[in-house]
């Protein structure tokens, strides 16, 4: 498996940048590094999960070895960081990116191509409402989270396809490092969410 370092995705940028390469080869080129850096992001989380396991058994079954459970919970928040947080930050650079549409991928390439590419079934295509095409990539990625519709995507908070997953990674840096009052007030009166029951979100979830 190809592993998308920050160098990497910088040489696929610079491919996709390289005059008379076609809008649909440069949003080809993204589609294979976004995925490329979930699966990477996946492969870090799982083995992190295999050291957080093992801590637990542990304290299950033997609380005294506190040396042994501390370092392996030490490991589980460590273990290949400088790769997780390179990861981390060329996936926020692309989901800003496909949030933006800034290579003007939806309009230059059209809705069905679009959809081609993202693997949305056409049986699914007629329920999506783009009715002026304002929303575009991100309507299609993020709010309807029409990628691989056909398939077993996970819809848990912050997971689903990895498009949808590099914009919400996108998204969460944004809340978390824009200026409050730059930050719209989602559950005030007259916002989409007034009214809404409030469900609390472990530490750490938005990461």
């Amino acid at each position: 498996m190809l592993k998308m370092t920050v160098e990497i995705a910088r040489k696929i940028a610079d491919i996709s940048a390289k005059p008379g390469v076609s809008n649909r080869t440069q949003f080809i080129l993204v589609l294979h590094a976004v995925r490329n850096l979930v699966r990477h992001r996946k492969e870090i989380r799982h083995e992190r999960n295999v050291f957080r396991r093992e801590a637990a058994i542990l304290e299950a079954c033997t609380p005294s070895a506190a040396p042994q459970i501390e370092e392996l919970k030490s490991k589980a928040r460590s273990h290949r960081a400088e790769e997780f947080d390179g990861n981390k930050q060329v996936l926020i650079g692309m989901g800003n990116m496909l949030l933006h549409d800034r290579e003007g991928s939806y309009d230059s390439l059209g809705f069905d191509a679009v959809c081609d590419l993202i693997g949305v079934n056409p049986v699914h295509r007629a329920g999506i409402d783009l009715r002026g095409g304002s929303r575009g990539l991100a309507e299609l990625i993020y709010v309807s989270r029409m990628e691989n519709s056909s398939g077993p995507n996970p819809d848990g908070w912050g997971e689903g396809g990895p498009l949808y997953e590099a914009c919400f990674a996108a998204t969460c840096h944004w809340i978390r490092t824009a200026p409050k009052e730059d930050l719209p007030d989602l559950f005030g009166p007259g916002s989409p969410f007034y009214g809404a029951k409030l469900v609390e979100v472990k530490a750490g979830v938005l990461h």
